[in-house]
Parts: structure tokens; sequence; C-alpha cells
């Protein structure tokens, strides 16, 4: 396992403790802060093990290590705001749902009884409304929009 040391210079130790006696950070970053100044090597104190510092902070062993990691690779990036990911590689769109209601509104294919997942799923396949997707894709779609294959559906 890696061991990570902590040395903060006088600026970076002044702004975890102002963070710290402000409060006015995300809880999140608060207890990052803590484990930051407890891991400090550069104050000449021995520094307590990973294990009593995450006993005092309530937390894993692994938070701590986790955490000394992320410092010694970002500094204090590491309290920035990330930017939240989108997600862009949704299968399913409005015309894909418009496709699905479509679908549910008609009869079956080959004399089933009832739309099957996986039907659906093959049949916008066909249509190239999707390149691919799967049952559980479907699923989830028509719980999102409180429909089921089962029911006969007049929209």
């Amino acid at each position: 396992m890696a061991r990570y040391r902590i040395y903060l210079n006088l600026e970076e130790r002044e702004t975890l403790l102002d963070w710290v006696k402000s409060g006015k950070r995300k809880a999140q970053h608060i207890q990052y802060c803590h484990i930051l100044l407890n891991s400090d090597e550069s104050v000449g104190r021995k520094t307590p093990r990973m294990t009593d510092i995450a006993d005092r902070y309530q937390t894993s062993t692994r938070t701590v290590e986790r955490v000394k990691k992320a410092f010694c690779d970002q500094g204090m990036c590491l309290f920035e705001a990330k930017e939240r990911k989108t997600r862009s590689d949704k299968k399913i769109d409005a015309r894909a749902e418009a496709h699905v209601i479509a679908l549910l509104c008609q009869s079956p294919p080959d004399d089933a009884p009832r739309w099957k997942l996986q039907m659906l799923a093959d049949r916008l396949v066909e249509l190239e409304v999707v390149d691919s997707i799967s049952k559980m894709s479907i699923s989830k779609l028509l719980k999102k929009m409180n429909l089921s294959p089962s029911k006969k559906h007049n929209t």
C-alpha cells in the first residue's frame, strides 16, 4: 500500500483551519480538512496512524488514504466544485419514447397476446429508432412513464 505524506504550507494550513472554524463548507470537505490537518507532517509533530484518524472522524482508513492521495495529486483543487457530467449517451430520447407509446397502442406482432419487453426492444432497433437497446432499458422507460406492455393503451 502506498503511503501518502502530507506537508501543508502555512497558507494551506490557515485556509483549512478557517474552513473548519467557519463551518460554511460541505460536511465532506470539513471532514477532508480535519483529515489533512491531522495528517500534516510539516508541523514537526508525530502524525497519528491512519486508523487513529479514521476512528477520530468516524470514517474508514480507505477514506483517509483516498483524501491523502487526492491532496497529493490535486492539492487544494481537491476542494473545487467538480463539473457534473451529463449523460450524452442516453439511448432513449423523446422520439424513442413516442415510438414506444405508438408501439404499445398497436397490436403485438406474430399473434402474440401482448407486447413483451424484448419484442419492443427488437422493434425499436428494426425501425432504426436506436442502434441497440436492452429489455431492461425498455422496462425502466415503461416504469418511468407508468405504462405496462401487458395492458391495452389508448392514448
